[in-house]
C-alpha cells in the first residue's frame, strides 16, 4: 500500500458514512492502475477499427485528452482520467437505485473522501466534468460509483460488487487478461481474424514506450476491412484520439 495510507492508516476501521450508507474506509480493488490503461487502450483500438463497420456505435468509446470516455446507450457512462501519478474513474448508471439519491456535487465528492488532494482536484476538473447534469438550473456531477488510483494501487469506498453494480460493468473487457480480451472484443464486434491481428500489432506499438509516433499504413487501414467512407472517417477520429495517425 503506498506510503501515503500506511502513513494514516486510511482503511484500517471507522464507522464514518458516506453516500447512501456507504463506509468511507478505503478499500484497495483486486486490479493494477497499468492493467487499466492497457485495457482502456486495447479497448479504444478495439473500437477504432470496428467503428469504421458500425458508426452508429461511435459514441460507446472515446479520449478527450487523458479522458477515456465510455458508455453502453442503455444508461451506463463513465470516465477514467490518467496521469503520469493518479488515475480517477468517475461512473453513472441511470438504473441503479443510488442515483435517486444522488443530486449535487458534494455527494460526488464524498467518493472521493481519503484520496490525495491531487486526486480529488484531478477528480473535480476533469473525470466529474464529463458526467454533469442540470440541477436546479445548476451543472452539478451525478455519478454513482468512483475509483482513483495512486502509483499502481486503485482504491475506492465501495465493495468492487458494488462498484461494478454502479457502472464498472462497463470496464468487464478492459480488465480481462489481454487474450481473454481479444476474444471477447472479437465476439462483441464479430471481429474478423485480420481485425484481430492487426488490434494485436497496434497495441503492442502503442503500449512500447520505445515506438515513437505510430502511422497507419494503407495496407493496415486495408485490414479494417470496410470501403464506407463514413465508417472510416470515424475510425480515423478514433484513431487519433489515442495519438495513432494515418497514412
Amino acid at each position: 500500500m503506498p506510503k501515503y495510507y500506511q502513513e494514516r492508516k486510511i482503511g484500517k476501521s471507522g464507522t464514518s458514512r458516506g453516500v447512501d450508507g456507504m463506509s468511507n474506509n478505503i478499500n484497495e480493488v483486486s486490479w493494477k492502475m497499468e492493467q487499466l490503461w492497457q485495457g482502456c487502450i486495447s479497448a479504444s483500438i478495439a473500437h477504432a477499427i470496428m467503428v469504421a463497420h458500425y458508426p452508429e456505435l461511435s459514441n460507446e468509446h472515446s479520449w478527450d485528452g487523458i479522458n477515456y470516455n465510455i458508455q453502453d446507450n442503455e444508461g451506463a457512462r463513465g470516465t477514467i482520467t490518467f496521469n503520469s501519478e493518479y488515475c480517477v474513474g468517475a461512473f453513472r448508471n441511470d438504473n441503479s437505485d443510488r442515483i435517486k439519491t444522488i443530486n449535487n456535487a458534494k455527494q460526488a465528492k464524498e467518493y472521493f473522501v481519503g484520496a490525495p488532494k491531487d486526486v480529488v482536484n484531478l477528480a473535480e476538473n476533469e473525470a466529474l466534468q464529463n458526467l454533469l447534469e442540470n440541477v436546479e438550473g445548476k451543472a452539478v456531477p451525478i455519478i454513482t460509483t468512483a475509483f482513483w488510483g495512486v502509483g499502481e494501487n486503485i482504491f475506492t469506498i465501495d465493495s468492487e460488487e458494488a462498484m461494478h453494480q454502479n457502472g464498472v460493468f462497463l470496464l468487464e473487457r478492459q480488465l480481462m487478461d489481454f487474450d481473454s480480451s481479444i476474444e471477447s472484443w472479437a465476439e462483441y464486434y464479430d471481429m474478423s481474424l485480420k481485425q484481430c491481428d492487426l488490434l494485436k500489432t497496434i497495441f503492442n506499438k502503442k503500449i512500447n514506450p520505445k515506438v515513437g509516433d505510430i502511422i497507419l499504413s494503407k495496407d493496415d487501414i486495408q485490414q479494417i476491412g470496410t470501403s464506407d467512407i463514413n465508417g472510416l472517417e470515424e475510425s480515423r477520429i478514433s484513431f487519433e484520439e489515442i495519438g495513432i495517425m494515418w497514412e
